[in-house]
């Protein structure tokens, strides 16, 4: 399971939920809405579940914990849960623990690990060690150059770890049809409801479009130009179906 965040760029602070943000691509503030996203991930097909988006009243960290508990609740048993350093606060990762999964993520430098930062801990670059993060969360760290990673899954070799946090990246490419073919990019709705509203829409077009991309073993930029050709022209009946299915 793969959790993080986007920004929808905007163009007027007049909406609402619209703020300015940090873009962490550029390092520099850009006015938009920050949506935290859900997905489920084998490895070679990454699919979206669910989203919140990020208003003032609660932090990104508490809008994680609620779809990871929303995941739970639709049984989803997820064999890891992969996140950046951003959410891998204590809130989130007693969360999963919690919910009995383990997680794979990077830590920041900074961080504390039996009560030690983790850049002092040891001075060659290439290490591992199993230890306790605050609030007593035991977790196997591997140190790679710069870079902390660590794992609720203290069994794991370095190679796991590595293959495993790889899969995060996944989900960029989900943020990138959701933006370019699913409409979550350009949309100037007044308020958070509607906004809302034509997002949930968005998900659920990228997942007929995975399910066109079975179809007809094409890829979505592909299944796009076929569209606005008219060389594929879409089942009604089949759509229907699709959306009595999601409804």
């Amino acid at each position: 399971m793969l959790l993080d965040d986007t920004i929808l760029e905007k163009h007027t602070l007049g909406l609402e939920g619209i703020c300015k943000l940090l873009d962490t691509k550029t390092g520099g503030f850009i006015l938009g809405l920050s949506v935290v996203l859900l997905c489920w991930s084998d490895g070679k097909k990454t699919l979206p579940l669910a989203f919140l988006p990020y208003t003032k009243g609660k932090s990104k960290h508490d809008l994680a914990v609620e779809l990871l508990e929303q995941a739970k609740e639709w049984g989803l048993t997820p064999k890891y849960t992969l996140f950046d350093a951003w959410y891998a606060s204590q809130k989130v990762l007693k969360t999963v623990i919690r919910l009995g999964w383990h997680f794979v993520t990077r830590l920041r430098k900074n961080r504390y690990l039996d009560g030690k930062k983790l850049k002092t801990r040891y001075s060659h670059p290439n290490w591992h060690t199993i230890g306790k993060l605050k609030g007593g969360i035991e977790v196997k760290v591997f140190r790679r150059g710069r870079k902390f990673y660590a794992t609720s899954d203290t069994s794991l070799q370095w190679k796991t770890v590595k293959k495993l946090y790889k899969i995060r990246a996944e989900i960029e490419e989900v943020f990138r049809v959701l933006k370019q073919e699913c409409g979550w990019q350009g949309v100037q709705q007044r308020n958070i409801k509607t906004y809302t509203n034509h997002l949930t829409f968005g998900l659920l077009a990228y997942h007929y479009l995975q399910k066109l991309k079975l179809q007809t073993r094409s890829g979505v930029f592909a299944l796009r130009r076929r569209l606005i050709s008219r060389k594929l022209t879409l089942n009604r009946d089949d759509l229907n179906a699709f959306l009595d299915t999601a409804a």
